[in-house]
């Protein structure tokens, strides 16, 4: 690519300014961005090291993915509300330029990038010092989500995706702010100055990360199921592997929890099958206000297609309508 080839020689981090949200994700692919920081160190619920990894390289071949889920474009739409709740809230202007959809690298380090979402005024009078605006600047990552935040316990991921982006980006303090969308009162935020030890250290993840995983092609460990269906789909006929106690006390724990629901299960079977006893034909089940308590209502029918009949009086057409599905590997407590 040109535009690294160019950066590699440059002294100072580059800014560059994307045309389109598209333009955008298709630059953030030559590289890590701090976001993915947190999926890197294990700290990200919604992705693994190994989806991150996958969908690198893919988007390095240029196979790109732009399906959107709405809580990614929830999280998108709401950037400007969280901003201008920190502006109000903490009195320090938001740059309305910085809402562009640009990406920061370093010259020494061209495997990350960073994608402030905005940036503000450390001290708001500081845009009238000329040259010496830039290092009024922080970085404020905007945040929506519907659990509680502890200010004193931010996650982890948001702290080292600021960290990112303050030791790419030069600047030297930062803020993250937030919004709960349960909460009528679940607003708040919190600055941060620059801490090179943890950059460094995401610097060092990144690193390997960007070798191993992206050009190297190596697979990080599978850290769940779906990790696991994915690198596995299927098992090594005769394989065996001795189980650890770890893995023969969690055994033993799926059987207790196991014997336990089948208890609760047979208690709710029996206590539904007594109400519908009692409610023969009624529709509703009411108290003596006439509140409905339950209803025990029919559905209605519904057509299908009687897959045994279709195969014997019409075989050729029966053939034509299967369809192969990949198997599936279940496990099986003894």
């Amino acid at each position: 690519m040109v535009w690294l080839n160019k950066l590699i020689v440059m002294e100072r981090p580059i800014k560059y300014v994307c045309r389109s949200n598209e333009e955008w994700r298709r630059e953030r692919s030559y590289s890590i961005g701090a976001s993915a920081v947190g999926t890197i160190i294990g700290e990200n619920p919604w992705q693994t090291p190994l989806q991150l990894a996958e969908r690198m390289r893919a988007e390095l071949e240029g196979r790109f993915d732009y399906t959107q889920t709405l809580p990614m474009m929830r999280g998108h739409a709401y950037e400007q509300g969280v901003a201008d709740l920190f502006q109000w809230q903490s009195g320090h202007e938001v740059i309305a330029a910085s809402k562009a959809e640009y990406l920061i690298r370093r010259p020494d380090l061209p495997f990350m990038h960073a994608s402030p979402d905005r940036t503000y005024w450390i001290d708001n009078n500081g845009k009238r010092h000329g040259k010496e605006a830039e290092k009024n600047k922080g970085i404020l990552e905007c945040k929506t989500t519907r659990r509680a935040i502890d200010p004193d316990n931010l996650p982890l991921c948001w702290i080292f995706q600021l960290q990112v982006q303050l030791g790419i980006s030069g600047y030297r303090q930062g803020c993250i702010a937030w919004d709960n969308l349960t909460s009528f009162d679940g607003f708040g935020y919190r600055f941060f100055e620059y801490d090179e030890e943890i950059f460094n250290a995401a610097v060092e993840l990144c690193r390997d990360f960007w070798q191993r995983c992206i050009k190297g092609g190596e697979n990080p460990e599978p850290v769940n199921a779906a990790d696991v269906v994915n690198l596995y789909p299927t098992h090594t006929v005769g394989k065996t592997i001795i189980a650890t106690e770890t893995l023969q006390e969690a055994l033993d724990h799926i059987r207790s929890l196991k014997a336990a629901k089948k208890d609760v299960e047979d208690t709710l079977e029996t206590l539904t099958s007594s109400v519908k006893v009692a409610m023969r034909d009624a529709e509703a089940l009411v108290d003596k206000t006439g509140k409905v308590l339950a209803t025990y209502k029919a559905t209605a029918g519904r057509k299908s297609i009687d897959s045994k009949k279709l195969a014997i009086d019409y075989p050729e057409t029966y053939q034509a309508c299967i369809k192969e599905t990949a198997g599936t590997r279940t496990l099986i407590i003894k």
